[in-house]
């Protein structure tokens, strides 16, 4: 009797055992392109190389796995980091030019469609944050050029760093309506598994200076459970099941 309820016991806690939420985030301290870091060794990532290759400059990616239920959630912030995560005051929209120069730009990898909330807080910096989101990890781009194709001066629009971004739609970006240590901006789409970049800025009128702090937050809501989640109740039965038949 005691090899059955081994059996059953066993059977149960495999079936209510299910993948779990994960998320990891590297970054690329010096904010280097693919090429400027081969000169220096490679790229120097304090988490373990994510496995991008191309050329932009990314200063972190993101990993979120969110499936099983489990909501997703992942802050990239200097705690974390170990350096000032920061960008120009106007990196993100200067009269007619979004300045690349001065801003951040971000990877992530969502595991599972989900509904996504991303969140650019200032982080006690006189930042006036804002972001913009694409599909896609960017094969191009340079700090050194402008990028015009955002909503914050026209529509939303494919490749604004030359290419590998897609449009998730003409209004995905954000902007803080104020500045200063509290400022903040909120941007939710569904998004499909896969990969997205964003790029992150000081929005205009706020002051000068390059390295106003921001802390990036990517949540995910709980993906449904898959029609075989039922099997979690038969395991709780069987579990109950056998924990009387022990007793008796």
């Amino acid at each position: 009797m005691n090899n059955k309820l081994a059996i059953i016991s066993g059977i149960a806690i495999a079936l209510i055992g299910g993948p779990q939420a994960e998320a990891s985030v590297t970054y690329n301290p010096n904010g280097l392109d693919y090429d400027a870091a081969q000169a220096y060794g490679g790229w120097n990532w304090t988490n373990g190389d994510p496995g991008y290759s191309a050329n932009l400059p990314a200063r972190w990616v993101a990993f979120v796995e969110n499936s099983g239920g489990i909501a997703g959630n992942e802050v990239i912030n200097s705690t974390d980091a170990g350096f000032l995560l920061g960008v120009g005051a106007r990196a993100y929209k200067d009269g007619n030019t979004n300045w690349a120069h001065n801003a951040d730009f971000g990877l992530f990898h969502l595991e599972h469609a989900a509904t996504v909330t991303l969140t650019i807080n200032s982080d006690n910096s006189e930042l006036r944050p804002g972001f913009g989101l694409w599909s896609g990890w960017a094969t191009g781009g340079s700090r050194h050029a402008p990028f015009l194709a955002n909503g914050a001066i026209d529509p939303m629009a494919e490749n604004p760093l030359g290419s590998g971004l897609g449009l998730v739609d003409t209004d995905a970006w954000t902007a803080s309506s104020t500045q200063g240590p509290t400022a903040s901006a909120t941007l939710t789409r569904f998004l499909n598994a896969g990969d997205y970049t964003v790029i992150i800025g000081g929005y205009d009128g706020t002051v000068s200076g390059p390295y106003l702090g921001y802390s990036f937050t990517i949540n995910t809501a709980p993906v449904p459970l898959p029609a075989g989640s039922g099997l979690f109740t038969i395991g709780m039965a069987l579990i109950g099941y056998a924990n009387r038949r022990k007793r008796k």
